[in-house]
């Protein structure tokens, strides 16, 4: 199954690749429904056939795209919607890629998070719809705030500090990401958003007793985020083709407990965060009463568990650490 879908892979980046972005829209070209496109192609019954959940959300998406409409406006029905010879070439293309697993924020190069719209790249992890719920949980804890120094270990495209930086004028954030393409990704997001001059984003692998780039060692914050690979070792094997084909596993695996990271996050902490300042992880379903345990035999007097939140789906997957 994973030879099959690599070899997808190859046809349809060459596909993807042929693709012809400018849309040529000039008079006396005829124009195809798109509800005829659908069904002259068969895509529904392709897009299941390879697996892909919610068809009919995947399609939305992509006639979205390429009819450059904003998803809210473009009606379920289709009705009243054409392609011009170029769009319908582009949507074919799309769709192939899609039954091959291609995620579909990488067919369509970018993603709304919360209320900003995020440039997205083959190179770095999507964040998920669970991570919005997670950033809205510390948007709230600090919409009072007068002033918030925030560090995100591991920003990736940048969604969770930007979100917060969008939602709260009082945050200044600083990033470290071990990607360079991620670095490279997070900074034009911040940039193509505004934020730039409150967001500094550092190309940083932290090790142990090297958790940061050199000119932050004597930095001190007053929040940390993180939603550090989690994915235990032995839990790829059930991972959907789009993550084990088309993502960063490094952005992934956690090691055989999951915890690997977060555990250098943990010392991070202790040496960055300021007295009464805050720690909020976002972890696999079973960590929080793990990361409780850990915190009351491993870190008495110096990080203190004050909560762990579940998400949308009953999970409990967010936790709350203080600096005491």
């Amino acid at each position: 199954m994973l030879r099959q879908l690599t070899r997808s892979v190859g046809l349809t980046s060459r596909l993807l690749r042929r693709v012809n972005y400018a849309t040529n829209s000039s008079t006396g070209q005829s124009q195809i429904p798109v509800n005829t496109a659908l069904e002259n192609g068969r895509w529904a019954e392709k897009l299941k056939a390879a697996g892909v959940e919610d068809t009919e959300f995947n399609v939305k998406c992509i006639v979205s795209h390429v009819l450059k409409k904003k998803f809210n406006t473009v009606p379920d029905s289709f009705d009243q919607l054409q392609f011009n010879p170029g769009q319908l070439a582009d949507f074919e293309r799309f769709l192939e890629a899609r039954c091959a697993r291609m995620p579909l924020q990488h067919i369509i190069g970018e993603w709304d998070f919360m209320d900003i719209t995020l440039k997205t790249s083959p190179s770095v992890f999507i964040p998920r719809p669970e991570t919005e719920e997670f950033i809205r949980l510390v948007i709230e804890e600090y919409k009072d705030a007068k002033h918030v120094d925030l560090l995100e270990v591991g920003c990736g495209s940048g969604a969770m500090s930007l979100s917060m930086l969008h939602s709260l004028p009082q945050v200044e954030a600083t990033a470290i990401e071990r990607s360079k393409a991620a670095t490279v990704l997070a900074a034009e997001n911040a940039q193509m958003l505004g934020l730039l001059d409150r967001f500094r984003v550092h190309n940083h692998t932290m090790e142990e007793d090297k958790y940061l780039p050199e000119e932050l060692k004597d930095q001190k914050y007053d929040l940390i985020i993180s939603n550090p690979p989690y994915v235990k070792t032995e839990e790829f094997q059930f991972l959907h083709p789009e993550v084990v084909v088309y993502e960063n596993l490094n952005a992934l695996d956690g090691g055989s407990d999951g915890l690997k990271v977060a555990r250098l996050v943990f010392e991070l902490a202790c040496r960055h965060l300021r007295p009464g300042g805050k720690l909020w992880l976002e972890l696999g379903n079973d960590h929080p009463p793990l990361v409780k345990t850990i915190m009351n035999l491993k870190y008495e007097g110096r990080l203190k568990f004050i909560a762990g939140y579940s998400d949308q789906y009953k999970r409990e997957r967010f936790v709350q650490i203080e600096k005491v």
